[in-house]
């Protein structure tokens, strides 16, 4: 699935993360390990699970650029600090343009924030114009952020009952019945998210 040398750079780029913000280094691993279940649960193939892991590691590399005044906050972000954030893919894809194994991942990691309904950014793309691997890895870069926020949640509120990980398939259904995210894989990835999450083979 990887290349030699391939290990060298991911761990090189997981580094960088963790030097700028723990949160955003340690978000790589887990979308790495979560990714290569799902990757070889859908049966993906070796370039299209070599093509994730990367996503899971170069993705943010823009955020490198985000003060701490957004990349940290809290609340919620005004619309100038909305600005700030859609111009992260661009930022990540020039940064893996800058390098001559990363620059073949370039145009997955611009593209990872858009949605099949041409809502998303930077290029507003639609259906099949979003690479297959890309839309594997939004479902992977949407569950993990709502998944580890309402984890945090939940130790500070131990009270509820509802699974963390249910929340993240009520977010991606609203966003699949809106025509953002692919039926087929959405419900793929809802049966996945139940037996990774319930400790299932």
């Amino acid at each position: 699935m990887l290349y030699p040398g391939d290990a060298e750079i991911l761990n090189f780029l997981e580094q960088i993360q963790l030097a700028r913000s723990v949160a955003i280094g340690l978000r790589c691993y887990r979308l790495r390990t979560m990714g290569l279940h799902f990757g070889r649960w859908l049966k993906l193939a070796p370039e299209q699970m070599r093509q994730l892991v990367f996503l899971c590691y170069c993705h943010g590399l823009g955020k490198i650029s985000l003060p701490d005044a957004i990349l940290l906050k809290k609340g919620r972000l005004n619309e100038q600090e909305w600005i700030k954030i859609r111009e992260y893919p661009e930022i990540s894809e020039l940064i893996c343009k800058q390098h001559s194994i990363l620059k073949e991942f370039a145009p997955l990691v611009r593209s990872h924030q858009e949605r099949l309904d041409g809502k998303g950014y930077p290029d507003g793309l639609t259906g099949e114009k979003i690479p297959y691997v890309v839309q594997v890895f939004q479902l992977l870069n949407i569950a993990d952020a709502i998944i580890n926020k309402r984890r945090n949640h939940l130790r500070k509120n131990s009270t509820s009952d509802h699974p963390y990980w249910k929340q993240a398939v009520e977010e991606i259904t609203k966003e699949m019945q809106v025509g953002g995210r692919d039926q087929v894989l959405c419900e793929k990835f809802f049966q996945f998210l139940e037996l990774y999450y319930r400790g299932g083979s």
